[in-house]
């Protein structure tokens, strides 16, 4: 069983990489582009990818008109963290152009976004599954053409029920919650490390009980 409190010390630095293969893993954060939305609850997915280039200094692989990537390499395999360029109901042009350029397969993408069913503070990766009525994960399981593939949800809370579903999403966090998610968010290079090292089953055994 994985020791969550051990795992960065068990974890190798990140590291740049310059040359290609096809990568073993392409993480890529779903959300709005401008930066307007940057702190919106709907754009969790993409400071999770920020928080990671920002952390491990990447340089920018490939700026394309649908996403962003930066290539790393952990414990020799080649690692794609992408951010999408798209509005997020149009995710799937993001994800579809990735896996066409990293000729890469489904099973090799998580995608990484907010859920409204998760409580702010609390995270959930999945092998698999449906949209769960998330229009960015509609949007890329359609273009892609499967559910099989690992997604990353961090929570962000329902709305009270006198807010509207789409301005809370829009919206800013409170303090408290962006302090939540704030914590969340540094813990996502562990868990893609710990998925790496040690496969999804056992990263989903301790990262679902945070």
């Amino acid at each position: 069983m994985i020791n969550p409190s051990d795992l960065r010390g068990l974890i190798p630095r990140l590291s740049k990489r310059r040359d290609f293969k096809i990568p073993k893993l392409i993480v890529l954060g779903i959300g709005n582009p401008e930066n307007d939305y940057h702190h919106t609850r709907h754009n969790a997915g993409i400071r999770a990818i920020k928080t990671i280039i920002d952390k491990y200094q990447l340089d920018l692989n490939s700026n394309k008109r649908s996403y962003d990537s930066w290539i790393g390499q952990l414990y020799g395999d080649t690692i794609v963290i992408a951010k999408s360029n798209t509005y997020m109901n149009d995710s799937g042009l993001s994800a579809r152009a990735l896996l066409k350029d990293y000729n890469a397969p489904p099973n090799c993408l998580l995608v990484i976004y907010d859920d409204m069913d998760i409580t702010p503070g609390k995270i959930r990766l999945k092998k698999q599954g449906g949209p769960g009525g998330h229009n960015g994960m509609k949007s890329v399981c359609e273009r892609i053409g499967t559910n099989d593939f690992p997604r990353l949800r961090i929570g962000i809370g329902r709305p009270s029920k006198h807010q509207d579903t789409v301005s809370y999403v829009l919206s800013s966090p409170s303090l408290t919650e962006s302090q939540l998610i704030a914590s969340i968010l540094e813990k996502t290079d562990g868990i893609l490390n710990s998925f790496i090292s040690h496969g999804i089953d056992a990263t989903m055994e301790w990262a679902n009980r945070s």
